[in-house]
């Protein structure tokens, strides 16, 4: 079993509008679906087959509803209750002008110590049951910034191999606890690494924050760059992985697309390569939908046929 990990989990709202017209009134229908960057994987990795639980933090009307859907949907919920309201992330897609306009609430979920002490008893459990636990997205406000870190140590002592999909303060203690696999984009590796933002990162740049993932106790270190693919180290190796042009509907939850299939693909005992090619064949998937954490397995197994990993 997978067991994805989702601390700031959202209730997704998603508008498309033909041509989004600013100080103008827009009635038209919208899709409410469970969101946040662990939710996106968990409803991946069950598209493509595989036993998962999606665990983490709930509140309120909103955490409720989220959670119902979630099991609508089929994937299996253990999630831990907290005091206060998920939070609202609104999503509008203009579809003319091919551009996504996204609302995030921060949310005011209230976390006590009781409900952690909670929270890791739910992760430990699930972790001496599952092959690998994906710990995904930030850390909601009131929680210790060294979370991710704890429950990571917590996995791994029962046996479980970890990854992790976060940026800022929840990436930099996150690596701390040194997970087997790691996948952020390239702003947020290089803002690990302490590089001032850039329009373009060399590929020494890119290579050298590879090297440092690997040089904290990371097995696999992953740094997704969008259009351009992704590229990856583990002990030795280098990869690139090549991905084809695509008609993008939505980049919506494509990065939780990508983490779910290689995840999945190392469940089922591929070697990094096809982790790769796995992940971005998931993660180009989902670009071609207008929901986040959601693909067609036609289009995965079209996509994985096109999808090149060759070593640097």
């Amino acid at each position: 079993m997978i067991t994805t990990v989702t601390l700031n989990t959202a209730l997704d709202i998603i508008y498309s509008v033909p041509t989004l017209h600013i100080d103008h009134v827009h009635r038209l229908p919208g899709i409410t679906v469970p969101g946040g960057k662990g939710i996106n994987a968990a409803r991946v990795v069950h598209m493509l087959g595989e036993s998962v639980t999606a665990t983490g933090l709930i509140a309120g009307y909103n955490g409720q509803k989220m959670q119902s859907l979630l099991q609508q949907e089929g994937v299996a919920c253990e999630f831990t209750e907290v005091q206060g309201e998920t939070r609202l992330a609104i999503t509008v897609l203009d579809q003319q002008q091919r551009t996504q306009t996204e609302f995030i609430e921060q949310g005011s979920s209230y976390v006590t110590p009781e409900s952690l002490i909670l929270l890791e008893k739910q992760v430990e459990q699930l972790a001496s049951v599952s092959a690998w636990v994906l710990f995904s997205g930030s850390i909601p406000e009131g929680c210790p910034a060294d979370l991710y870190a704890t429950l990571i140590q917590i996995a791994k002592t029962k046996g479980a191999q970890t990854a992790l999909d976060a940026s800022g303060e929840a990436l930099r203690y996150g690596l701390q606890a040194s997970p087997d696999l790691v996948k952020p984009n390239e702003d947020e590796a290089c803002a690990w690494a302490g590089i001032a933002p850039s329009d373009h990162y060399s590929e020494e740049t890119l290579d050298g924050v590879l090297t440092a993932m690997l040089d904290h106790g990371v097995k696999t270190a992953t740094i997704s760059l969008g259009k351009r693919g992704a590229i990856a180290a583990q002990g030795s190796l280098r990869y690139r992985v090549h991905v084809p042009e695509l008609d993008i509907i939505s980049a919506l939850g494509s990065g939780d697309a990508m983490a779910a299939g290689m995840v999945t693909a190392a469940y089922r005992g591929g070697d990094l390569a096809e982790m790769l090619r796995y992940g971005a064949a998931c993660g180009s998937a989902c670009a071609l939908q207008p929901i986040a954490g959601k693909v067609d397995l036609q289009d995965v197994q079209q996509l994985y046929q096109h999808i090149k990993v060759t070593p640097e």
